[in-house]
């Protein structure tokens, strides 16, 4: 059994480990040692190295550790761990260990843990914790809603209260940081009408009331409001904590940045997937059948799509026989089209996740990306038609093919910009399925246009063929 010093170096290889980045490395060092002494080497990291290290182990061993550790170290790791492993950890506990350690967890985050895994389980673990009531509360709400992110309890006093009475009850009950970035002051029927940040608190008079130094414009939340909504509106007036309130204005909970700040990188995760048509729970670590027969999912819903621009170029078989030039051309419009309409989706799509444009500001947005198409195709129109006449010697080649990256620039500045807002308008989210429309816009516009004009140009007798 090794000694304290020996645990001790071997805490300083883990840490030196972390310190290069090495975390599977660590694991394996860890991994060695029985969970008893690899729960006393993880207790004496900080909780997200901790949860860092214990991922890269074996489910059963990092079940086993996490056992050892004393519940509010182990509360303090879980809660660091990404919600799918998490979850596979929740089940992999006894009852009674997951429920010690939901005791000791923040109850958003105890009621996180509890939503993810089977009811039967969960209804187990609640039935065995000391401090279930919150966490009952807490998942009646949607878990992607303000009510299921925060934390049901917020300081409150009314605004006849000194800042004398509010320091001392503070220096009494010691209240965790989290609860403790503002006083909320309410009214005799718990309705929020204002706030005090603790610099105000600290810098006022001790007899001064909170009525004479509260903000009465009080930024706050709805216990349904969607948590993107709720990590914009903190972005927004740079707050620590949002307050939420019920129908009535009852202030009934809080939801703190930390909590935000995890959902900003999960819903800017999620739009960037679906923007790339990937699942938003995929990771690097997933099996590769696991991710395979995701990718193959979206794969079949573009089939059709592409589909479509191949039934657009079998209507121009004819033309194409005449000017075999042009199959050279079509993958160059079609594809400096798609990497247009992205550029504009992708803006519009991150514009409107953070609140910076509106249905409202539709017309404007699209009469400025139409511009910006314009502007541009005709510059790379121009350019594409000089590489055109250079490379086939004809001057109406080049016309038709620069026509056609010109008329494909704007159709992916427009689709790119009304597609996002459409699907916004019908309540879907912008970046699911906006991709594969844009490019299915892109690539029948772009080879519609060139054969179409191609086509029209050989009609009236002015294309050179052969």
């Amino acid at each position: 059994m090794p000694t304290i010093q020996d645990l001790d170096l071997v805490l300083d290889q883990v840490r030196a480990l972390l310190a290069q980045g090495r975390v599977e490395a660590a694991a394996q060092v860890i991994a060695a040692l029985r969970p008893t002494e690899a729960a006393d080497v993880v207790a004496a990291l900080h909780p997200a190295d901790g949860a860092d290290v214990l991922e890269e182990l074996d489910p059963e061993e990092r079940a086993e550790v996490v056992e050892e550790l004393e519940p509010e170290v182990g509360a303090e790791v879980l809660a660091e761990f990404d919600a799918e492993e998490r979850a596979d950890l929740a089940r992999r506990l006894d009852v009674e260990s997951l429920s010690e350690l939901l005791d000791e967890m923040a109850p958003d985050d105890a009621a996180d843990v509890l939503a993810d895994i089977d009811q039967q389980r969960a209804a187990a673990a609640l039935a065995e914790m000391d401090h279930a009531a919150e966490v009952r509360e807490l998942l009646t709400h949607d878990e992607e809603s303000a009510g299921g992110l925060m934390i049901p309890h917020a300081i409150t006093f009314r605004q006849d209260a000194t800042v004398a009475q509010v320091i001392d009850f503070l220096r009494q009950h010691k209240p965790t940081e989290e609860s403790s970035y503002y006083i909320f002051v309410t009214d005799a029927a718990d309705r929020l009408i204002g706030v005090v940040s603790l610099r105000q608190l600290i810098v006022a008079d001790p007899q001064t009331r909170l009525g004479a130094i509260m903000n009465p414009d009080v930024i706050a939340a709805d216990v349904d409001t969607d948590q993107e909504e709720c990590a914009r509106l903190l972005a927004r007036y740079d707050l620590l904590a949002l307050p939420i309130v019920d129908a009535e204005r009852r202030l009934v909970g809080v939801v703190t940045a930390d909590d935000l700040f995890d959902v900003a990188e999960e819903e800017a995760t999620e739009d960037m997937y679906h923007l790339a048509n990937l699942d938003a729970d995929e990771d690097v670590a997933d099996s590769v059948w696991r991710s395979s027969r995701r990718r193959l999912t979206w794969l079949f819903i573009n089939l059709p799509t592409a589909l479509l621009a191949g039934w657009v170029v079998s209507r121009f078989e004819h033309t194409i026989q005449l000017v075999p030039a042009l199959a050279a051309f079509l993958p160059i419009i079609g594809g400096q089209g798609g990497n247009a309409g992205i550029q504009t989706l992708t803006l519009i799509v991150r514009s409107l996740a953070l609140g910076e444009i509106t249905l409202r500001d539709s017309w404007r947005a699209l009469s400025r990306e139409f511009v910006i198409g314009l502007v541009n195709g005709v510059i790379f129109g121009g350019c594409v038609a000089l590489l055109a006449l250079a490379w086939q010697g004809n001057p109406l080649i080049g016309v038709v093919v620069g026509c056609a990256m010109l008329l494909n620039l704007i159709a992916a500045a427009v689709g790119g910009t009304l597609v996002p807002l459409g699907l916004r308008l019908l309540r879907i989210d912008p970046a699911l399925a906006s991709g594969v429309i844009v490019t299915t816009i892109t690539d029948v516009t772009g080879f519609f246009c060139l054969l179409g004009l191609t086509t029209l140009l050989i009609s009236y007798g002015l294309m050179l063929i052969g």
